[in-house]
């Protein structure tokens, strides 16, 4: 399905954008739930532009219910920005509620790449390109929400996407002394699983 974006104004086109993704992302859950394919077992991938990007906000919205589902998320961003780090905090709980595993786009040829949402193994969101203005009025949109082959190719396309970008080490996960108090440390600016250095 492609959504035709009527004129209006860009911050509430983006709003109502991260709430089609949380309700698409909650159906796809609930219907994963149904066929006992969460509890756990579940991880959400997705591939957004910044910690602003609707992508990136609706995730925010649902850590929650992720959290308690057991939900593991897993996220690359092309912008090394500060709008990661409220990413990261996502909420009053902050990490109370679980950081999830985030990568860094380094290399500029990566960016063609579409922003994504893969829930599960059948429900597949597909946006703008990652080199895109945020604040385009024009949005691309693409839901599939039972669509396994596509979800497989989508999970198959971020694996490779996600081995070639770097980890991500947020301002937050720095409140300690120092990066050498960071249990896991590998040479080589590789950070422990599910910390971020931008």
């Amino acid at each position: 399905m492609q959504i035709k974006v009527p004129p209006g104004n860009n911050d509430d086109l983006r709003e109502a954008r991260v709430q089609r993704l949380v309700a698409f992302a909650t159906a796809s859950m609930e219907g994963a739930a149904g066929t006992g394919g969460i509890n756990g077992e579940m991880t959400i991938l997705a591939v957004a532009r910044s910690g602003e990007s609707p992508v990136a906000r609706a995730l925010i919205a649902l850590r929650p219910v992720l959290a308690a589902g057991g939900v593991k998320v897993r996220v690359v961003f092309s912008d090394e920005d500060a709008t990661i780090d409220p990413f990261v905090a996502g909420s009053d709980d902050g990490c109370a509620l679980g950081l999830p595993e985030m990568r860094i786009v380094r290399d500029s040829r990566l960016r063609e790449a579409h922003e994504q949402l893969i829930v599960g193994r059948v429900s597949v969101w597909f946006g703008d390109c990652l080199r895109r203005d945020i604040h385009r009025r024009d949005l691309f949109e693409q839901y599939l929400a039972d669509a396994p082959e596509a979800a497989a190719a989508a999970a198959r396309a971020f694996e490779q996407l996600w081995s070639r970008t770097e980890p991500c080490l947020t301002l937050a996960a720095l409140a300690s002394d120092s990066l050498t108090a960071l249990a896991g440390r590998k040479p080589g600016n590789a950070g422990p699983t599910g910390t971020a250095l931008c």
